[in-house]
């Protein structure tokens, strides 16, 4: 009977001990499953992602378009970015459809249909069409220089350059950009760090407070209450640019916040004075474009001249 006993008390204890371990094993993989699904939630930022404060997806020049100038044969290059906002993209997707326009990948499209208006809004697909014959002309947006110019004043503008912020300065628009305190960025400096520091005085008078291009990495730092040339800085400051030969990195922090969407050309903050506050992030891609992110562009066959 005794023998009977412990045998029972033998077994009762070895289910125990089996339960026990089952249940630190769901245990453990509920913990990795946790893990994989904050990773989904929040992905590492590569180089092609946009800081949050980077400027919105915006469908409302993409409406205004395709109300007015739109045939059956446009089409339209999907962005990724239109996913951001999800909702809105959906509604954009169903306008397009009511409309007969075709939204498409960029790896469906028919080079070999030279028929077809193409519009898009991601500069990073210019190369690709230009291989392919086509022209590109600007739509809608804003450039480089009506970023600069519509800004108020009492602004500070802070510019760091990523991977290259040269190539697309022709000399039209390195004049252009030199009213604007924009002087040493030209084309010889390909690939070139560079970073400026702009007070905007009044309605157009923009003060260069530090310029710098350089083939080695660039770091400024201008702490708070330094004063350069009448100008006393309220903020501590540290900029830091490195071109695509020497660190491919923007970096702007303001008060140790960073700001900067750490995008391949011209990363732009405004930082209004009055308010004390970042009023508007913007990315130029000066590499391949003079015009702001969300710019729409039209690809057209190198033989048609609109």
């Amino acid at each position: 009977m005794s023998v009977l006993s412990l045998n029972v008390s033998v077994l009762v204890l070895a289910l125990l001990w089996i339960l026990l371990l089952a249940s630190l094993s769901v245990k453990r993989e509920k913990v990795h499953t946790t893990e994989i699904l904050d990773e989904k939630d929040e992905p590492l930022i590569d180089e092609n992602a946009v800081s949050e404060r980077h400027k919105p997806v915006n469908f409302g020049e993409w409406y205004e378009l395709l109300e007015n100038e739109h045939d059956k044969h446009t089409k339209i290059i999907f962005n990724p970015l239109w996913q951001r906002d999800f909702n809105e993209y959906t509604k954009f997707s169903d306008f397009c459809k009511d409309k007969g326009v075709s939204v498409i990948k960029e790896y469906n499209l028919d080079f070999q249909d030279r028929q077809s208006v193409i519009y898009f809004d991601d500069s990073i697909l210019m190369p690709l069409l230009w291989n392919k014959g086509y022209n590109i002309k600007f739509v809608k947006g804003k450039s480089f220089t009506d970023l600069l110019k519509e800004v108020a004043p009492f602004t500070l503008i802070l510019l760091s350059v990523k991977d290259d912020g040269s190539q697309a300065l022709n000399h039209k628009w390195q004049e252009k950009l030199a009213d604007y305190g924009v002087r040493k960025l030209t084309r010889e400096f390909l690939h070139s760090s560079y970073i400026n520091v702009i007070w905007k005085k009044g309605a157009k008078e923009y003060i260069s407070l530090f310029e710098e291009v350089s083939d080695k990495a660039i770091t400024k730092t201008i702490s708070s209450g330094y004063k350069v040339k009448d100008f006393n800085m309220p903020i501590h400051l540290e900029v830091k640019s490195a071109g695509y030969n020497s660190g491919n990195v923007s970096s702007v922090k303001i008060n140790g916040e960073e700001f900067s969407p750490n995008l391949r050309g011209m990363n732009i903050i405004m930082y209004d004075l009055i308010e004390s506050k970042v009023r508007s992030v913007h990315r130029v891609d000066t590499f391949v474009s003079i015009f702001e992110d969300n710019t729409i562009y039209c690809a057209y066959p190198e033989e048609e001249r609109k």
